[in-house]
């Protein structure tokens, strides 16, 4: 049987002994055997009473083994002159023959004694190691991480020395790990186990005198010289590159949020591959979730540029590209939900070292407003000279038209036979006024006089609201109750818009929806009745040409108000306006009713709103879907509206 055991010390880096079932030494040998000399002799007895402190502590060792399973009998650190011995165990049931196998290690943690070439190969190995930055290790793959081997960089890595890890004999290394990463550590190892893979990791360790340290740890299982499974790797301290990394984290966290609070889609373009990165306001800006929306590239982005604007944005691209100077451009973007939005596009290009463009980096605005305000002004602009213009016109205008519409009046009443003077004028001339009038008649001559007549008071009614247009308010400004104005321009819009039995006015049903209690506002009375009958007159008409989207014609006239401001709605069912006739129905003298109206009518509702009270007016509309105009009056001075913070 000691064949057996000659053949397994032959080459071991370590001591071997052979022990019979009394416990006595019949084999020692192993590259290291040295090291147990003078304490350790064949034929002694290992006796767990005896006085020497290595056969001793081996004695009760080899009770543990012999009594039973080896495994559970574990490790024995034995402590020599010349190092630390682990040492494990095997017993053998059909020849009663104890294995006893020790690694001896140096006080520092290093490798075992040996021969001489041995030696020298574990000294080139421990130079190596220990220029490390880092600990190299060799563990058991057990929950407490029990550490057979590390290198001399584990003081500086931990604060500990080797010998405290090892064994667990004053720490294990699971109790360096931070609670909240144990279990992420043990299940990436286990997995890596399982899938016969390497493992790497990154977590934080406490350190001896309480420091943390974020460490990166790689390592592979194996067997070791027992054929036993244990973890080889390696660990080093990463806490600078960790703390690098996540400040630049936080630092493109924080523009990334300032972007996207501000507005602003930020991209980075790679002009070689085409490739984009996004960031900042792109839900805003596209509608799409920013993870998605990375997918983009530098053809995606000229897809969704507007066709009408695309030749000339890429146009200007490339020429900003060929001359290397900043690319700035407005145009129309399209959405993931199909809508276009205005945006401003501003960015500058990174060149490489011969001076080319290599990357442009730039933003992303939402230009909308800006080019609402731009329409605005134009509009206001629009309003203003056409209103210096309207009084002047319509004086000149008023009296020919007069003249004309008086005109017309006495042509008729020239002709009526029951005036003494129109017959003794046709007897004079040997005429009877019945023939006079049935050749005129004859002629379509009293026709053209209607003809004239009602172009005559058609004009004048658009006198009457270019005066309107042009001219502020007479009165003066009082506070009144906005239900009891949507009354009576109901009642003005009947009987003005009904001129006869049946009408289709009549059958337009009106809802009115005012909020409990509603507040009065300041305001011309009379200007607000003419804003609420130019809407209600403007959806009717909607609603009689192109019929309703619901089950009959509807309006509707809703109320509400918040600490700053009263709303009105007047809302229909109709046909609704597409988008060309949404943006001009409030320009002067536009108009798409088939009655041929003055086109002024929405113009006088926004100047009335906007110039005379301070307030806003809207248009929400989309074909199919009816029209709400939606008015804005301040309760309130529009200075003590902002300074009170009441909006």
């Amino acid at each position: 049987m000691t064949q057996g055991i000659e053949f397994l010390a032959q080459d071991y880096p370590g001591v071997v002994l052979g022990l019979d079932e009394n416990k006595r030494i019949v084999f020692i040998g192993g590259e290291a055997a040295a090291v147990v000399s003078g304490q350790l002799t064949a034929g002694q007895y290992l006796d767990p009473a005896a006085s020497l402190p290595l056969a001793k502590g081996l004695g009760r060792f080899a009770d543990k083994i012999m009594d039973s399973d080896p495994l559970s009998a574990g490790v024995f650190e034995a402590v020599t002159d010349y190092g630390i011995i682990l040492w494990n165990g095997m017993f053998h049931d059909d020849s009663g023959i104890v294995v006893l196998k020790g690694r001896v290690r140096h006080g520092n943690g290093g490798v075992a004694y040996g021969g001489a070439h041995t030696q020298e190969k574990d000294r080139i190995l421990a130079t190596l190691l220990g220029n490390l930055p880092g600990m190299a290790y060799r563990c058991r793959n057990d929950v407490n991480w029990t550490m057979d081997f590390v290198s001399e960089g584990c003081f500086e890595l931990t604060g500990y020395k080797a010998e405290s890890l090892l064994g667990n004999r004053d720490v294990s290394y699971s109790d360096l790990i931070l609670p909240q990463y144990r279990a992420h550590v043990w299940e990436c190892v286990q997995e890596a186990v399982q899938e016969r893979e390497p493992f790497e990791v990154i977590y934080k360790i406490w350190t001896a005198s309480g420091e943390e340290k974020w460490v990166w740890e790689k390592g592979v299982d194996t067997l070791d010289e027992d054929a036993a499974p244990v973890l080889e790797g390696f660990i080093t301290d990463v806490t600078p590159l960790m703390l690098a990394e996540q400040a630049l984290h936080q630092s493109e966290e924080r523009y990334r949020l300032m972007a996207e609070k501000t507005g602003q889609m930020v991209y980075d373009l790679n002009l070689a591959t085409g490739g984009i990165v996004w960031s900042g306001a792109v839900m805003e800006i596209t509608g799409v979730d920013e993870r998605e929306f990375q997918n983009v590239d530098l053809k995606g982005w000229e897809e969704r540029v507007h066709p009408e604007d695309r030749e000339a944005v890429m146009g200007e691209l490339e020429s900003c590209i060929r001359e290397g100077k900043s690319f700035v451009s407005v145009y129309r973007f399209r959405r993931y939900n199909g809508s276009y939005l205005y945006v401003e596009d501003e960015g500058s290009f990174l060149t490489d070292a011969s001076g080319r463009p290599e990357r442009m980096v730039g933003v992303l605005r939402d230009y909308s407003h800006k080019m609402k305000v731009q329409e605005l002004m134009i509009q206001t602009e629009k309003m203003t000279t056409v209103a210096s213009l309207s009084k002047g016109m319509a004086n000149q205008i008023n009296n020919p038209l007069g003249v004309i519409t008086l005109s017309a009046q006495n042509i008729e009443r020239r002709l009526y036979s029951d005036l003494p003077g129109n017959i003794d004028t046709a007897k004079k001339f040997g005429l009877s006024l019945d023939s006079v009038r049935n050749y005129l008649d004859e002629r379509k001559v009293l026709s053209l006089v209607e003809d004239i007549k009602e172009a005559g008071s058609r004009a004048a009614k658009v006198v009457i609201n270019m005066l309107d247009f042009s001219c502020n308010s007479g009165g003066e400004k009082d506070f009144c109750s906005i239900p009891d104005i949507g009354e009576r321009a109901i009642e003005i819009a009947d009987s003005e818009l009904c001129t006869e039995e049946g009408c289709a006015f009549r059958k337009i049903r009106f809802v009115k929806d005012f909020q409990e209690d509603l507040p009065t506002v300041l305001c011309y009375s009379g200007e607000i009745e003419k804003v609420l009958l130019n809407l209600m007159s403007n959806s009717a008409q909607a609603l009689i040409e192109g019929g309703s989207s619901g089950d009959e014609p509807e309006i509707s006239v809703r109320g509400y108000c918040n600490n700053a401001y009263l709303t009105i709605e007047v809302e229909d069912n109709g046909p609704g306006m597409d988008s060309y006739t949404r943006k001009k129905a409030f320009e002067p003298f536009f108009g798409s009713s088939a009655d041929g109206g003055s086109g002024l009518g929405l113009s006088v509702v926004y100047f009335i709103v906007t110039r005379n009270h301070g307030g806003t007016v809207r248009i929400d509309s989309e074909p199919g879907k009816g029209t709400k105009f939606t008015i804005q009056l301040p309760r309130g001075s529009v200075s003590d509206i902002f300074s009170q913070r009441l909006v």
